[in-house]
Parts: C-alpha cells; structure tokens; sequence
C-alpha cells in the first residue's frame, strides 16, 4: 500500500477540513497549556510577547467551524 492511497483512502485525512482543526485543536491546546503556565509564573516582569489566551480561543473556534463544515461537505 503506498502513500497516497492510505491518504486518499482514509475519510479524516481526505478531509483537508479535518486535518486542519485537527491541527488548530492541537494549537488551541498548546495555548491554554502556555496560557496556564503564564499565569502561574513566580517572576512578574517576564511577560509573553504572545497573548496565548487568545491564541488559544481563535485556535479552537477555528477547529470548531472547521469540523462544522468538513461534516457539511461530506466528512
């Protein structure tokens, strides 16, 4: 079996909608991992330069519309 069948031939991953909130989910993970981790930090003066709180919830609104609309196309 090569590649491109096993990518062809599998519905989440021939689904590119699925792949890429798959993709913004693990994100959105990522950044209430980090948001979590900035909070609970002992030095007050180092800040983040990324806001990872709204990363987080862009990520995951992202994954949501994508999941909504690769189910609506066929998914």
């Amino acid at each position: 079996m090569d590649l491109q069948t096993l990518i062809t031939d599998n519905p989440i991953t021939a689904n590119p909608f699925f792949v890429i909130a798959a993709v913004a989910g693990a994100l959105a993970g990522f950044g209430m991992f980090r948001d979590a981790q900035h909070r609970r930090r002992r030095d007050l003066d180092r800040v983040s330069l990324i806001s990872w709180g709204q990363v987080s919830i862009v990520a995951l609104m992202l994954a949501i519309v994508c999941v909504a609309v690769g189910l609506r196309h066929g998914g």
